[in-house]
């Protein structure tokens, strides 16, 4: 049944990013830069702006088209996983619950866990750009980074907020859209302090200065 189960979450997940990927070809002037920076294997750690709900499909679909058969984990807020249908399907397309708050100490251990494990895609902004201007990260991103050390890998997403709005449901069709990823940031000094605040704010600082260099 294991074996099964996860053939059925596969196929869940394959046909999930076919229909992303009928959408963007047919529907949206999609362009995506930076693909060799993606690295194989897991203990990956994608960071990325963050302008509409369009992006938790953009962002892995961009990695799906490099290694289709690698497992990318989503961290998402636990309340859309209580909505019945909802929480079961964010987690068939690699999604897992986090508690909002920066001090969730099991949020903390599951985010670090999937990252050793796997691939994972975070938005350290904590919550969608209403103004499309890159927001601090969160510093709870920086301790995680240095208690796990993952290629981390930089992404910007340009244009999504005019595909679908904040409070928007329906796409808007031909709009053009980027998705940039920059090579793994060398985070080897901001490590060495021994500060694990410092150290933390000093990561998260650089990671968004360099999302934004992106642009």
């Amino acid at each position: 049944m294991g074996g099964l189960d996860r053939l059925y979450d596969r196929f869940i997940l394959a046909s999930s990013f076919q229909i992303v990927r009928f959408f963007i070809r047919f529907f949206v002037d999609c362009k995506v830069f930076g693909q060799e920076n993606i690295p194989h294997g897991k203990r990956v750690l994608f960071l990325s702006n963050h302008l509409s709900a369009f992006d938790v499909f953009l962002v892995p679909w961009a990695i799906y088209t490099k290694y289709p058969d690698e497992y990318i984990r989503q961290a998402g807020k636990q309340e859309l996983f209580s909505i019945p249908f909802i929480g079961w399907y964010l987690k068939k397309i690699g999604g897992f619950p986090i508690k909002r708050g920066s001090g969730n100490l099991s949020s903390i251990r599951s985010i670090e866990k999937h990252i050793i494990e796997s691939k994972v895609v975070l938005y350290p902004e904590g919550t969608r750009s209403v103004d499309s201007k890159i927001k601090p990260g969160n510093r709870m991103v920086g301790r995680i980074i240095k208690a796990t050390k993952p290629a981390v890998v930089p992404v910007l997403v340009k244009g999504t907020e005019r595909l679908i709005p904040v409070g928007k449901i329906f796409p808007r069709f031909g709009v053009k859209v980027e998705i940039r990823f920059g090579p793994p940031i060398n985070l080897n000094e901001e490590y060495e302090n021994p500060s694990v605040k410092e150290s933390s704010t000093k990561i998260i600082e650089k990671v968004m200065e360099t999302i934004t260099d992106l642009s």
